[in-house]
């Protein structure tokens, strides 16, 4: 059946938070589909790439789920109010990684941003050393991200000590994620300068910045909202299952 894809776009815009990638991976980065399979019916969606992803009604989804073979799958940034569904059709589900959407408004940041560079592409190899999710081909994605979208670093004698970026925007909200300041520098307020720095360009690109923190993180989930982001209330996980 031949998909219309401005009411899927309209579906997915009822909750951009919960279908940010979705959106991006349909949408803003189509040579991303290759070997993707997407489904989609009035009232839900469901998108299998290099993870699982869906959105929408509870009996369309379950639907969706019966068609989709037996194996192992990556979740990917699923509503946890979605859970027992999938553990209907899953035998095993993995939760990695409970976490919080934070996002932020215009009129509630109350970070003092100073004017950061952006990162250069040269230091991509250094950025993806540091990179807890490293991955073969991550030096090449931190080089696409750094050329594609705002960035900002503090450098010490010439070398980054701290930088935060952004990543797979849509038309009115762009991911930030991967701040981080090097040990011997932290406890200096680099943090807080970082991410300051950061928000004030989204913003000022007219995009809504938003951030994934892990629960556990309270560190993070500090610097956020003391510069002005609120959690969004819709919890969200990433994991792993095993479809019966």
């Amino acid at each position: 059946m031949r998909i219309d894809f401005s009411k899927l776009n309209a579906l997915l815009k009822e909750d951009t938070v919960l279908t940010y990638k979705m959106q991006y991976q349909l949408f803003y980065s189509p040579g991303e589909l290759k070997g993707s399979t997407l489904w989609f019916a009035d009232g839900a969606a469901m998108l299998l790439d290099h993870g699982l992803h869906m959105f929408g009604e509870e009996e369309v989804l379950d639907r969706f789920l019966g068609e989709l073979p037996s194996g192992e799958y990556s979740l990917f940034g699923v509503a946890c109010s979605l859970l027992p569904l999938l553990q209907k059709h899953f035998a095993v589900i993995d939760s990695d990684e409970d976490c919080t959407a934070y996002t932020l408004s215009p009129e509630d940041f109350t970070g003092t941003p100073e004017p950061l560079d952006n990162l250069a592409v040269t230091e991509a190899e250094f950025v993806n050393q540091h990179w807890t999710y490293k991955f073969p081909g991550s030096e090449e994605y931190f080089k696409h991200i750094i050329k594609a979208y705002p960035s900002s670093v503090i450098r010490v004698d010439g070398k980054p000590a701290g930088w935060a970026v952004c990543y797979d925007a849509i038309d009115d909200m762009v991911n930030l994620g991967y701040l981080r300041v090097l040990e011997p520098y932290r406890h200096r307020g680099y943090g807080r300068m970082l991410a300051s720095s950061l928000v004030a360009k989204v913003l000022a690109l007219g995009k809504t910045p938003m951030v994934h923190i892990l629960d556990s993180n309270l560190p993070s989930r500090n610097l956020s909202m003391g510069i002005g982001f609120k959690p969004y209330p819709k919890k969200i996980f990433w994991g792993t299952g095993i479809k019966k």
